[in-house]
């Protein structure tokens, strides 16, 4: 009975903590479809909203997106510092907050579809050890996606084609996201190329 008790209360404890989590979040249950897809609106960085919340900072300014079959692939390109990542960063998290059963920050008439797999490949993943430079590991890290992506998987590639000679770096990177869209992928995507 002991045992019974303490997994009950642990269960108790777990779904509290998701709701406190989702109150200061101002989180809502969105509307969940059957197929991939996503269509958010009013959606917020979950950790920016959180601390810039609770630290009575700026608000954090909202986004919309739209991925569906017609339009799967949205690339994001512009200057250091304008919010590329920061976008990139918010669809991972809330997907997958989602996914794992979480309210999440949008607005609850947002639709969102389940993936079967997430890919990211975010940030320098250089390591001296492994002898992988930042572009090789790119590439590592691309081969993978190559390797594991179907209709039902969203990718999130940070500054794609980035870290060698730019001409190499977009023709690869164009090559890639044909490759992902003629698999039926979805996926966002950030760069500083302007073509």
């Amino acid at each position: 009975q002991l045992i019974n008790a303490y997994w009950f209360l642990a269960r108790v404890d777990f779904l509290r903590a998701k709701a406190r989590f989702a109150l200061s979040l101002n989180a809502g249950r969105p509307v969940v479809q059957d197929r991939t897809m996503i269509t958010w609106f009013d959606a917020r960085h979950p950790l920016l909203y959180h601390n810039y919340l609770n630290a009575g900072q700026r608000a954090v300014v909202p986004f919309s997106l739209t991925l569906d079959s017609d339009s799967r692939i949205l690339i994001i390109s512009g200057p250091n510092a304008g919010g590329k990542s920061v976008c990139l960063k918010a669809v991972g998290l809330i997907q997958y907050m989602l996914q794992c059963g979480m309210l999440v920050p949008c607005r609850e008439t947002s639709e969102f579809g389940i993936f079967d797999k997430l890919f990211i490949d975010i940030g320098d993943q250089q390591s001296i050890d492994d002898d992988l430079s930042t572009y090789t590991s790119h590439l590592q890290h691309m081969k993978q996606l190559l390797f594991e992506a179907t209709d039902r998987t969203l990718f999130l590639l940070d500054e794609l084609g980035g870290g060698t000679e730019p001409r190499s770096g977009c023709a690869i990177a164009q090559a890639l996201l044909e490759e992902l869209c003629r698999r039926g992928s979805f996926g966002v995507v950030t760069t500083h190329f302007a073509d």
